[in-house]
């Protein structure tokens, strides 16, 4: 007698997630894919254990646009606590010192004027940026000394939300690059002002074109799951891909695309010309999404050369 074996269904596309405190980014990924029953998921930028929000997570064949969708904006609410510092910037950490400094409403509203734009920032001890090939936390945690190299951020926009002078706290609205630490920002603006700082809650509200307000907890993907209804879970391939310009094959040019070679003007219907040097594109066989490529001027001439393909 012939054993009928179940047909596990395939799942192809981004996942809003509304990740809760207590859970490390990598515990979301472990569940999602028990609930999905699949081993083919990646996250686009973690959140740290206290943290909570919009985490997206990218399955099956959207595992090869993770850097795409990392690459986006994000909009944080933090928490900010001055007077103390920590071994993490962060509350979950060990204080290691403290300032008794009081700082009202306006001196903090107007300081943080200056992390608006192009910004310098040291990314926290306790980090998973790697220095000489080993992440920063097992320095932390070995006691060793390491040199901490800035990096350039882009910090859009900072708002007060509200400022408390008896708790000395303060929540602010941030808009920012990826690669920008909350918790260094915490720690510098509270520096800036004279006195110590390191961040309390956090909630990540946005990730490109994901917002918090459609995010579902795992719980509520697995039930939505059990019933059935996974379409109404997923986001396609192309969502949130906007801020990339669109290039479509020509008839003759499709096979070229389709095999990865490389794309002239002869075979796409947009002009060269519309595009700058190193510009990221995608890639469209008509309507559907092939993969993203990059735009090349040198002395072989002008063209796009896939660099991602579905």
């Amino acid at each position: 007698m012939k054993i009928k074996m179940e047909k596990v269904k395939q799942f192809n596309g981004y996942l809003n997630v509304y990740k809760e405190k207590g859970m490390t980014s990598h515990d979301v990924v472990f569940k999602a894919r028990k609930i999905l029953k699949t081993k083919k998921i990646g996250h686009t930028g973690t959140l740290d254990p206290d943290a909570q929000g919009v985490l997206v997570l990218c399955v099956g064949q959207a595992t090869k646009m993770v850097e795409y969708i990392t690459d986006h904006e994000k909009i944080y609410e933090a928490e900010v606590i001055l007077g103390i510092e920590t071994d993490t910037d962060d509350l979950s950490g060990t204080v290691i010192n403290e300032n008794q400094q009081r700082i009202n409403r306006d001196a903090f509203e107007r300081i943080l004027t200056e992390f608006i734009g192009d910004i310098r920032q040291r990314p926290p001890i306790y980090s998973a940026i790697r220095v000489n090939g080993k992440k920063l936390y097992h320095y932390a945690r070995n006691g060793e000394t390491v040199e901490i190299p800035e990096r350039d951020v882009h910090i859009a926009g900072i708002s007060l939300l509200e400022f408390c002078a008896d708790s000395q706290k303060a929540k602010i609205m941030v808009t920012c690059s990826k690669g920008t630490y909350i918790r260094s920002l915490c720690r510098d603006i509270g520096s800036a002002l004279g006195t110590l700082g390191c961040m309390g809650n956090l909630i990540r509200h946005r990730v490109g074109s994901f917002g918090i307000i459609d995010a579902l907890t795992l719980n509520e993907i697995e039930e939505i799951i059990n019933q059935d209804q996974s379409e109404a879970l997923f986001y396609p391939l192309a969502y949130s891909l906007d801020r990339y310009q669109c290039v479509r094959a020509t008839e003759q040019g499709r096979k070229f695309l389709l095999n990865g070679n490389k794309l002239f003007q002869w075979n796409i219907q947009e002009s060269l010309n519309d595009f700058y040097p190193g510009e990221i594109l995608r890639l469209y066989d008509g309507d559907q999404l092939i993969g993203m490529g990059r735009y090349h001027m040198n002395e072989e001439g002008n063209y796009i050369k896939p660099t991602k393909l579905l």
